[in-house]
């Protein structure tokens, strides 16, 4: 695992996302994660096909109950509900991404199968044995103690429920040591307590009790993102918005380059994972 040299307080992400959203929402949809990339897909579309890799992965099945830890503005939440019929409860740190995906739903007429909470995932307490299907796109991240978490995501599902996840890692290969600075700067720019690595998360979920485990690494696929989003940091309007902006926004998107080298050089990694709980 990769710690970042300052670890981020919980009101510092919340401030970050609370910022951002609307504006980031603005340049690139309503899904705030990487996309998958196969064949020159738009961003939306990349996207969307990163969550139906992952909803395919476990066979979701028609009106399970999701709980989405780190929903951000409803993206993938809405998506269930709308293509499985599923009912999900949406946690986010920002009480600026619940408003907005409380207005998204709405909209869209789904909010009788969603709903949005401000919630710090940190602290996760769910009701044991709620949830079907425990859903993280791009979170754990910002977890200070994740082998807890994996643990609570665990007592969150019925016998037989299904976690799935995809994260930023770090690498397993110790030859990539010297490339540590890199993913300390991602930590840094992005707020991310730590980055852990593919035998990390693993560890950890075999540790909780699941029992299937399916772990794969696509950062091949996912890299694009980065490209994308050097892109939209050359745009004159974003690059006039940042000249007025604090310095930890210029610091997040500086950090883009960063991610970039990281990914090139192995020394960071992104993995989707399924896991399910023993008992069924």
């Amino acid at each position: 695992m990769i710690l970042a040299d300052e670890q981020p307080g919980v009101d510092a992400v919340r401030d970050h996302y609370d910022r951002i959203s609307v504006f980031y929402r603005a340049l690139w949809g309503d899904h705030i994660h990487h996309g998958f990339w196969e064949d020159g897909e738009s961003p939306s579309t990349a996207q969307v096909k990163l969550i139906e890799r992952l909803a395919a992965r476990i066979q979701i099945e028609r009106g399970s109950r999701v709980l989405d830890v780190g929903c951000g503005v409803g993206g993938s939440s809405l998506w269930l509900a709308r293509e499985f019929d599923c009912s999900v409860r949406g946690l986010t740190i920002s009480p600026v991404q619940a408003a907005m995906a409380r207005e998204k739903a709405g909209a869209e007429g789904l909010g009788d199968r969603v709903s949005f909470e401000v919630a710090d995932a940190n602290h996760l307490d769910i009701v044991p044995g709620s949830f079907d299907v425990v859903w993280i796109v791009e979170c754990s991240e910002h977890i200070a103690d994740k082998e807890r978490f994996i643990g609570r995501c665990a007592r969150s599902l019925r016998p037989g429920g299904v976690l799935a996840l995809c994260a930023w890692l770090a690498s397993d290969d110790p030859a990539l040591t010297s490339h540590k600075h890199l993913l300390k700067d991602v930590c840094g720019g992005m707020l991310c307590p730590s980055l852990a690595s593919m035998s990390d998360y693993t560890g950890w979920m075999s540790a909780s009790g699941f029992e299937l485990i399916e772990a794969e690494e696509i950062t091949r696929h996912v890299k694009e993102t980065w490209t994308r989003c050097a892109a939209l940091a050359r745009r004159t309007e974003v690059k006039a918005l940042l000249s007025v902006s604090d310095a930890r926004t210029r610091r997040f998107v500086e950090t883009f380059s960063a991610i970039q080298q990281a990914y090139e050089v192995g020394a960071m990694g992104y993995g989707m994972f399924t896991a399910r709980k023993a008992g069924e």
